[in-house]
């Protein structure tokens, strides 16, 4: 069987599901090397109960070196392995930071082995100098696979050949997400509406980080307008973050009317299925990212803004009109507009139909099988 290995930087708890298949496949060797560590603080998964011993064999430390805790800049052990392990492949994170990878190419074109990268590709909004770099770090991969369609397409734009560039797309826990929806479907689900004064209005969700980049005040100074007409909504904002104190101060009174409540965090899967699943829109006025996916694993239908330059590769999965809207970059007026539209329109979903590009798309079985397709079919 080929082997590949596969040097990223951490192990994230929203990783997990899709790397477990694949060092599981029984169609190649599939080892990760990674840090135990992170200056990120994202939660990751309980490495010792969650893999068998056979498992675990794949799963291998590294040491990463970061700039100001931010930038990944290298990598112990991915020179030496590269150099001297036996191996078909090699996978790379599509970060241009990172020193180790330049070279850990290099040797892998001398010693006649082909490079894999795993990256958002091309954003669109990068500079002139950005771009270019990124560019020509990308030129060095035999094989991209990507978070979305419009990456390939600008890679396509800019040269690169469209059969060597694979769109995997992301993907979260969906076998457990799938299970906990179908159980949901079957209970009595009113503890949600209970948070609020008055239960019977529509549930706007936003689920985050708390964060100014996430621009939540646009968020409730949109449902604040529609809650001067007569048509009124109800705002549940789950999670936590810096911002978190100054936006249950500023908005005391939105709090005290009883439309509005701050949650707080939810790390519990079952616990944050329930809040999205009982929610009847999931808006993101910042960028989405993989809360598109959470949301409509669910069920539950999404909005966030239309600039795809200012976006993460998960705004694809939002159809516009059909499972969510995409409204005008820091526009509260549209924004608002566009809640209004959606249950002017779609007030009774089917949630089986918002779900549906999940479970085609954006799941870990579609992902090892377009992955797989791939390194079977290699050379």
């Amino acid at each position: 069987m080929k082997k590949i290995l596969f040097f990223t930087n951490i192990f994230p708890h929203y990783r997990f599901s899709i790397w477990k298949k694949l060092i599981g496949s029984n169609k190649f060797v599939f080892d990760i090397y990674f840090s135990p560590t992170n200056p990120l603080n994202i939660p990751t998964p309980d490495l010792k109960n969650l893999f068998d011993d056979q498992e675990k064999a794949k799963l291998h430390f590294l040491k990463n070196y970061w700039l100001n805790k931010k930038i990944l800049i290298w990598q112990s052990e991915v020179l030496r392995l590269t150099a001297f392990s036996k191996f078909d492949y090699v996978m790379l994170l599509g970060e241009m930071y990172i020193i180790s990878s330049w070279i850990a190419c290099l040797i892998a074109k001398i010693r006649g082995k082909k490079i894999y990268m795993w990256s958002h590709g091309l954003y669109g909004n990068e500079n002139f100098i950005k771009k270019h770099i990124r560019l020509n770090f990308l030129k060095l991969a035999d094989v991209i696979f990507l978070y979305e369609n419009r990456a390939k397409k600008l890679l396509v734009k800019n040269g690169f050949d469209e059969s060597t560039l694979d769109v995997v797309y992301n993907s979260l826990d969906f076998d457990s997400h799938q299970k906990h929806y179908h159980k949901l479907k079957k209970e009595d689900n009113t503890k949600v509406k209970k948070l609020f004064k008055d239960g019977s209005l529509p549930i706007i969700l936003f689920i985050g980080r708390v964060t100014e980049k996430k621009k939540i005040d646009l968020l409730i100074k949109a449902i604040e307008k529609l809650n001067q007409t007569n048509i009124s909504y109800n705002l549940l904002v789950v999670g936590d973050g810096d911002n978190l104190e100054f936006y249950k101060a500023s908005n005391q009174k939105c709090i005290d009317s009883g439309w509005l409540n701050f949650y707080g965090k939810s790390y519990d899967t079952e616990e944050t299925g329930q809040l999205i699943y009982n929610s009847d829109l999931c808006v993101s006025p910042g960028n989405i990212g993989l809360t598109a996916i959470h949301s409509l694993s669910y069920g539950t239908p999404v909005v966030s803004h239309s600039n795809y330059s200012n976006q993460m590769p998960e705004v694809e999965a939002i159809i516009d009109g059909e499972n969510g809207f995409l409204f005008k970059e820091n526009d509260h007026v549209d924004l608002a507009s566009k809640i209004n539209e959606w249950f002017s329109k779609k007030r009774e979903f089917n949630r089986d139909e918002i779900r549906k590009i999940v479970v085609e798309k954006y799941n870990p079985d579609n992902q090892l099988d377009i992955f797989t397709k791939r390194v079977l079919h290699e050379k």
